[in-house]
């Protein structure tokens, strides 16, 4: 796979965002399926950064690119982007993807049909200000199902629940640390506390106090300060600060500053090599940073190196450390400097030693080749080497269907894939094209999702030497559908649980070796996270339109039982509500009634009053899941209902009525009453042994992950 690397930052300049580009260059190298280009936003003219790239990578700078395109401007502009890069591929070849960093970037490259499939894109870290506008690329993102890679589980989450982005094309891939364990740790001398910090002189990452600590340490002895500086940020802006910032550089050349070193232009193995001379990391910065989600690749470079961090007191922190770790500060309540010298004085304490078990452990989270698969995933969108490809020969896959909502995840799966074409055949509706059908001599396969009236046309107007692939769900096994299609034709009938499979082969004589039975699929990694301390006495119940569907009111009446005896317990309700749904609330006088007197009792019933709890309908289901602790499926008819395998999968306890085919998925959590599993949901909420028990079924879906159901398609 041949892949671009492109971001805003400019590679002559040392600071976080240069040194996260470098290491996302070095992580490239470690995957040897790819072919990297680096094309650097402005000329190179400081090699410190560029002469660590390792070699297999090819670094084009723009002077190359503007003599290779005739680029006009001296760095790559947003404005000219696209024109730019279809030059430089017209002599240099076609990139399979280009990781992008860089809102103007993504933007211009997102809002472009030619380049847009081909994006994976870097997300800014900082919690978005939603009075603001949407950011352009995030819209345009969102529509195109982008992949983005960000670099904290909160920065995910943010993505997933600020804004429906989808959890299973947001990928997790923190600061990258290359350290191979072989160097020795360097001596540090027990009678001496040293503190370093490693960065640019930034007024806002506490320098100012960082001025002053170093001025009040020169009275403390045992304390050594080591000032490893990058570049100078945004001084003509604060003038103020960088006279100070300069007195102190001239006091420190002076000898003023004895208990202080200063180095400046390292390059960054020599800055590395300085930092774990260190016994602590100045990592604090002002409260302008406490939003931000994304996390410091020089925290992770310290804990590497075993020097221990000193921190804001921040939930992503907290997050990444633990609330017991001793060097938290909260700095709008403490006095900075006073609080630093009592940490560097606590060398050799129990908590510096409880700090230095806990650094290792966060810096073995962070090792490069842990860290290759997960950036791999978001370039390829799999695992690529260390997986069995889908398919050793082309396949052009014709998706023809009115409702392509179900099989989104499955297209994001494929869509890397370099041996798969898929095209779209669009649908107006369950019985109308969209225009003519069609099947272009180059495909394969024709897959009909949903058996509608595509599926009857398909299975008539079969191409010789194609095959035919349909999908039923449980909407189209009860309308006249199936016993127009022509079966003899179908060469695979996917269907979504056993129940679905006696029925084709009973009412319509569909021969059972060409019938599978395949769940709709669920992302089974995505969905395994850590529950929230409520979930032990939460139900969960998602959906509950059409009320003759999905019961409602048989959810409510097992939370009345279930509280009769336990009164912790309260029901979590994630559905689009029915007056929403012109179908459900103004075509069905019964239905609305049904409805309206079950909403009656929410609020009027003392036995589930102040209970029950409405969440909007969304597409963060992987977080909606954490806080609930019981899966209820309360249906009296569903296909294979997917929210009870997601719950299961989140590590829930799967609460199931008897409705027909339920059996054969949920066995034995199947109740003719529900009411009858009171005492296991009590049970599991209190079990000393419920990580394990989640655990356990969470383990029982894996077979149901994405993977496993795009492999058996690929294998029909």
């Amino acid at each position: 796979m041949k892949v671009a690397i492109l971001a805003e930052q400019n590679f002559n300049l040392i600071d976080g965002s240069t040194i996260w580009l470098l290491n996302v260059c070095k992580l490239m190298a470690l995957l040897p399926d790819l072919q990297v280009t680096v094309l650097l936003s402005h000329p190179l003219t400081d090699r410190i950064l560029a002469d660590e790239v390792p070699a297999r990578l090819r670094l084009v700078d723009a002077a190359e690119i503007a003599r290779a395109t005739g680029m006009v401007a001296e760095r790559l502009e947003a404005a000219t982007l696209t024109r730019t890069l279809r030059d430089w591929e017209a002599g240099e070849g076609r990139f399979d993807r280009i990781f992008v960093r860089g809102a103007a970037y993504l933007s211009a490259l997102l809002a472009d049909p030619g380049f847009c499939p081909r994006i994976v894109g870097y997300a800014p870290g900082a919690i978005p200000d939603l009075a603001e506008d949407e950011p352009e690329w995030l819209t345009l993102g969102r529509a195109a199902r982008t992949p983005f890679v960000v670099q904290s589980e909160p920065a995910k989450h943010a993505m997933e629940s600020l804004f429906d982005y989808p959890a299973h094309v947001v990928h997790v891939v923190p600061p990258i640390v290359f350290h191979d364990g072989t160097e020795a740790p360097p001596a540090r001398d027990p009678a001496l506390s040293v503190l370093c910090y490693s960065g640019k002189i930034d007024l806002h990452y506490g320098i100012d106090w960082l001025i002053n600590l170093a001025r009040r340490m020169a009275g403390e002895p045992g304390l050594r300060l080591s000032l490893i500086a990058g570049k100078d940020t945004w001084r003509p802006r604060y003038p103020e600060f960088f006279r100070e910032m300069d007195a102190f550089r001239a006091e420190i050349a002076a000898g003023r500053q004895p208990h202080v070193a200063l180095a400046t232009g390292l390059p960054h193995a020599q800055a590395k090599a300085k930092m774990a001379e260190a016994d602590f990391a100045w990592c604090l910065r002002h409260a302008r940073y406490d939003d931000v989600i994304e996390i410091s690749t020089k925290i992770v470079e310290f804990c590497t190196a075993g020097v221990v961090p000193i921190l804001n007191d921040t939930a992503l922190n907290r997050a990444l450390f633990g609330d017991e770790y001793p060097y938290l500060v909260d700095i709008l309540a403490e006095d900075v400097q006073a609080r630093v010298i009592a940490m560097l004085r606590s060398k050799g304490s129990p908590a510096h030693d409880h700090a230095l078990a806990r650094i290792a452990q966060v810096a073995s989270r962070f090792s490069a080749r842990r860290l290759a698969g997960a950036l791999g995933r978001a370039i390829r969108g799999h695992d690529g080497l260390a997986a069995t490809p889908l398919t050793v020969v082309p396949r052009h896959v014709l998706v023809a269907t009115h409702d392509a909502k179900f099989l989104r995840p499955f297209l994001d799966r494929v869509q890397a894939e370099p041996m798969v074409r898929i095209s779209h055949e669009r649908w107006a509706s369950t019985t109308k094209p969209a225009g003519k059908p069609h099947v272009p001599a180059d495909v394969d396969t024709v897959f009909c999702e949903w058996a509608c009236e595509n599926a009857v046309w398909h299975s008539h107007n079969k191409r010789p030497g194609s095959k035919l692939i349909v999908r039923l769900h449980r909407f189209e096994a009860y309308r006249d559908f199936p016993a127009r299609v022509n079966w003899a034709a179908v060469d695979a009938l996917i269907v979504v649980s056993d129940h679905f499979r006696d029925l084709m082969v009973r009412q319509f004589g569909m021969d059972p070796a060409r019938i599978h039975v395949l769940p709709q699929f669920i992302d089974w990694p995505q969905l395994r996270r850590p529950k929230l301390p409520q979930a032990r006495f939460t139900l969960g119940l998602v959906g509950i339109n059409p009320f003759a569907h999905k019961r409602f009111d048989r959810a409510i009446d097992f939370l009345a039982a279930l509280r009769a005896r336990d009164p912790r317990f309260g029901l979590a309700v994630r559905s689009v509500m029915p007056w929403q749904i012109d179908w459900v609330w103004n075509k069905d006088a019964e239905e609305r009634a049904r409805f309206t007197q079950t909403f009656a009792r929410v609020y009027s019933d003392p036995a589930v009053a102040g209970a029950i709890r409405f969440d909007p309908a969304g597409t963060d289901m992987e977080e909606w899941y954490r806080g609930v602790g019981t899966i209820l499926s309360t249906s009296d008819s569903e296909g294979c209902h997917t929210s009870v395998m997601e719950g299961i999968a989140s590590g829930c306890y799967p609460v199931v009525h008897d409705w027909p085919g339920a059996r054969s998925l949920f066995s034995p959590h199947v109740h003719a009453d529900i009411t009858t599993a009171i005492d296991a949901v009590i049970a599991f909420a209190d079990a000393g042994d419920i990580l394990s028990q989640r655990e356990a079924l969470s383990r029982s879906m894996k077979p149901h992950d994405i993977d496993a159901f795009t492999r058996t398609f690929f294998h029909l």
